[in-house]
């Protein structure tokens, strides 16, 4: 079993609240039959289970093919999975909770008896902020309203005119609470001179990052007990001075009053005299305010008895916003006021979270209309991503509003929230979101047709249920994939075309939770962990964060691609890497894009890996107020491993990013050296040796024992890995072959396919096995049984590949490369044939070296490679000096 969100560690329950939990388990003993949640001892549904995930199922049957097992029943490899039933495995619903601390499990029944559990998380009580203390009461002045504001980094100059006007309101009787959400120490340190002493505002910092949802809740929090009135204030805006003073007689008997606002920028331009100029006002039907918000916050105000029912606010897994949630719970227990009129400017800028032309945007009919002509498989992308970041965020916000308000509503109101909760399993409360969601298409819309997605959303959900076989299908299929974040930026617009999309989504920056009494950590950016890519590049990468961390350093890997699925036992096969003993007792690791925000002190450092995560290491520097460097881990000039186009361009704009360099081999730096890239001087840069897998050195006697001679060609026709030139090597084989070059009892073999398991036929009578990959170990010996070796690679590192096999006592034949010469490679063993990456010259060298196999001496001889076989050698004391000055400075 495995979250595809992690659930909070801490959760304020106060009268009830819900947590979405999405997921995958399967159970090896049998058919799953059914799901539940166990919350605290009470057992509740799942909203869906046995739903279709092929990422699972790849990664719990690594060795099938997933659209050819029909007639397969058993998989004897696979411990987490041997009956198949991986691909019906994802699941999702919400959770009741009514108390914390909490253990929530998932319990499942089997189909063919009996009951499994697993332990889906412990949470604890999350305590709430004690209210602040009020300011004195103006003599005469009416009720005390808390004014509650949220600041993050505001800008000095719009800071001190909100100050100001809301110093200058005509009800005098307020005090001013702020919960400024660790925002940068220069720009608090602005916050506390623009307040200046003024015993009516009331800072409280956030120790950690909270984002403006939760600041918000902390900011109601410390709203006082004795206030009679709540108002909630942005940090650049400004107030009329009536504002207080009308929205207070406007009230009534209403659960919450709000206004209308005049759009400014922030040089006090007015963009326009109304918030509503598109979109007609709503406050009054239950539905429309839960399918799309009409209530703004710095607009708002309501008695203090309405915080009872609405803190704490429901858990930030979503992108919720406070002054919904705060308008929900108003509506469903009485009634919105609305005056006509604007009280205060709203400043429109690119800090803004949402902005007023986002929430009055309309997509036209003929927009909608050609939507239809687009992919059909985006269109099913965007309707799955609906479902999980907006249908499901709904959901929880309706059983949150039920679970605290539903026996004190209004029945009418009570059965709209009903219908809405059971849209997954209605037909009839779906083809209402339809009509309504229709009905926006025409005339002035009141809702921006946010129904109309939801009945699509809705639909994806009836069409994933009718397409799901047992088993994949090649064809019709849908999956079940959440997407990688369930609280996406709000009013962030993600590129249409899915190419532009993926490489917007790789190169995000992470979301970072900084907290002033977060350890400091160095953070060693990594792009994934995948079990079937775990090759040298990986390894190097995972025993410097070992050796980092038995220095005393504090490290953790962070993860920033999605992580596919992993089986139980990946720490364990990890683990059995050369140098990686016990390594997950000595190092953290984040996934940085399934978390929720990655736990940083301003003091991090940031250690990239390739250029995507050097990207990504630049902006987590800038983001933390420093203007330093990150320390990279180069291991390849990565321009060459694509085409000519926008990922060469930006792999190389990562080398002109402010840092400090590690170079894989002194070939890699040397060429950086010539060409001028990056820093590759002494005084920035240091170079090491990847440990090649220790290899015993054969003696001549062994190598004269054998009756077959085996080739072994490191072939990876993948086209990520092109830089390997298997086409160019393939043709090299058959021409030394067409020249006698293995005549005799050859045996032909390739490794490195992620795909083995086939006979590879080069030309007729000429065929090369595709060997499956193996562990460490089998590894080496492997290459003890081979007499030649090809590998090839078209870039400056001279690749671990073939000094692995020149270890073994392989004749080896590679490639010269620029500064890689041949005079270069025969210095780390004489059994290295370096050739120009020619099929001429690759042929001769294979050629040269199929007829000098029997030189034994020689080969043992060369089977002492200069080269480090050791992690603790290649990664010494000296080295690591250098690496630890880099990162403290």
């Amino acid at each position: 079993m495995r979250l595809d969100s992690p659930l909070p560690e801490k959760l304020a329950v106060g009268e009830g609240t819900a947590l979405f939990v999405a997921g995958w388990c399967v159970c090896p003993q049998g058919k799953i039959e059914s799901l539940s949640f166990v919350a605290g001892g009470e057992e509740q549904p799942v909203m869906e289970h046995g739903m279709p995930r092929l990422d699972v199922f790849r990664a719990l049957h690594p060795g099938l093919d997933p659209f050819h097992t029909a007639g397969v029943e058993l998989d004897p490899d696979s411990e987490d999975d041997p009956h198949l039933a991986s691909y019906r495995s994802g699941f999702w619903g919400i959770v009741r909770v009514t108390a914390a601390p909490v253990e929530l499990r998932l319990r499942a029944r089997i189909a063919e008896g009996g009951t499994a559990e697993a332990e889906l998380a412990r949470i604890e009580a999350e305590p709430p902020e004690l209210p602040a203390s009020p300011a004195a009461p103006a003599p005469h002045a009416g009720p005390l309203v808390a004014i509650c504001m949220a600041t993050y980094n505001p800008p000095p100059e719009l800071l001190r005119r909100q100050l100001d006007s809301i110093r200058g309101q005509t009800h005098t009787n307020w005090v001013c609470v702020i919960s400024d959400d660790c925002s940068d120490p220069e720009r608090f340190a602005d916050l506390e001179q623009a307040i200046g002493g003024d015993a009516r505002f009331v800072v409280s910092r956030s120790p950690r990052r909270l984002g403006f949802y939760r600041n918000f809740e902390r900011a109601l929090e410390l709203a006082p007990e004795a206030a009679d009135y709540v108002a909630m204030s942005d940090q650049d805006d400004a107030w009329h001075a009536d504002k207080l003073e009308a929205l207070l007689a406007a009230l009534g008997g209403a659960k919450l009053v709000y206004s209308d606002a005049r759009i400014i920028d922030r040089d006090g331009r007015v963009l326009s005299d109304t918030y509503w100029r598109e979109r007609t006002n709503n406050h009054s039907d239950l539905l429309s305010l839960l399918v799309a918000n009409s209530v703004t916050g710095a607009a708002s105000l309501f008695p203090r008895e309405l915080l009872r029912d609405a803190l704490p606010f429901p858990p930030a897994q979503f992108s919720h916003f406070h002054d919904h949630w705060i308008g929900l719970v108003a509506l469903s227990l009485g009634e919105i006021a609305f005056v006509d009129r604007p009280l205060y400017d709203y400043v429109q800028h690119g800090q803004a979270v949402l902005g007023h032309e986002n929430a009055n945007r309309m997509v036209k009919l003929r927009d909608r209309v050609a939507g239809l002509r687009r992919d059909p498989r985006e269109r099913v992308r965007k309707w799955r991503m609906h479902y999980f970041v907006d249908v499901c965020r709904l959901m929880q916000f309706a059983t949150v509003l039920s679970m605290r308000c539903g026996d004190r509503m209004p029945a009418a109101k009570r059965r709209e929230l009903d219908r809405f909760l059971s849209t997954d399993r209605s037909l009839a409360s779906a083809g209402r979101l339809a009509v309504r969601g229709a009905r926006e298409l025409v005339g002035r819309p009141e809702t921006l047709g946010a129904e109309w997605m939801l009945f699509f959303a809705f639909a994806w959900r009836r069409l994933l249920s009718a397409t799901t076989r047992d088993r994949p299908q090649r064809g019709v299929r849908l999956d079940a994939v959440p997407p990688p974040q369930l609280d996406p930026k709000p009013g962030a617009r993600t590129p249409v075309a899915p190419a532009a999309r993926a490489l917007a989504e790789k190169i995000a920056p992470l979301e970072l939770a900084v907290r002033d009494d977060a350890p400091e950590r160095v953070n060693l950016l990594i792009p994934t962990i995948d079990l079937d890519h775990f090759f040298g590049g990986y390894i190097a990468k995972f025993n410097l964060a070992s050796a980092l961390a038995e220095r005393g350093l504090r490290v953790r890997l962070v993860t920033v691609d999605p992580v596919p699925p992993l089986p139980r036992s990946w720490q364990r096969t990890l683990e059995s890497y050369s140098g990686l003993e016990g390594f997950f007792e000595r190092v953290e690791v984040e996934f940085a894009r399934e978390a929720r925000g990655v736990e940083v002190s301003r003091s991090d450092r940031f250690i990239a890996t390739t250029w995507w995560t050097a990207h990504i290491a630049h902006r987590a520097v800038r983001s933390l107020g420093g203007g330093g460097h990150f320390l990279y881990l180069i291991q390849e000039y990565e321009p060459f491993t694509f085409p000519m186009g926008t990922y060469a361009a930006l792999a190389a704009e990562s080398y002109n990013l402010p840092h400090r360099a590690l170079f894989s081999t002194e070939f890699l730096r040397e060429y950086f050296r010539r060409h001028g890239i990056g820093v590759h001087g002494d005084a920035d840069s240091v170079a090491f040796q990847n440990a090649i897998t220790a290899i015993p050195a054969p003696s001549a006697s062994e190598l004269a024992a054998r009756s077959t001679r085996r080739l072994l060609f490191y072939a990876r026709p993948e086209p990520h890995a092109a830089r390997n030139m298997f086409e160019l090597g393939v043709l090299a084989l058959i021409r030394a072959a067409d020249e006698g070059a293995f005549a005799g009892d050859w045996e032909l073999n390739g490794i490195g396919s992620v795909e083995p398991g086939r006979r590879l036929v080069l030309r007729d009578g000429l065929s090369l096995t595709l060997l499956p990959r193996s562990g460490q170990d089998e590894y080496a010996q492997l290459l003890r049984g081979h007499d030649v070796g090809l590998s090839l690679m078209y870039t400056p590192h001279p690749s671990l590949v073939p000094i692995e096999m020149a270890s073994a006592g392989m004749l080896t034949v590679t490639n010269t490369f620029e500064n890689k010469t041949a005079e270069a490679l025969a210095e780390i063993s004489p059994n290295l044939i370096a050739a120009q990456p020619t099929v001429d010259a690759v042929a001769s060298a294979l050629l040269e070296a199929a007829s000098g196999v029997h030189d034994f001496e020689g080969r043992a001889h060369g089977a002492r490679v200069r080269w480090s076989s050791d992690w603790r050698r290649s990664f010494d004391s000296t080295l690591l000096e250098r690496v630890q000055s880099f990162l403290s400075e």
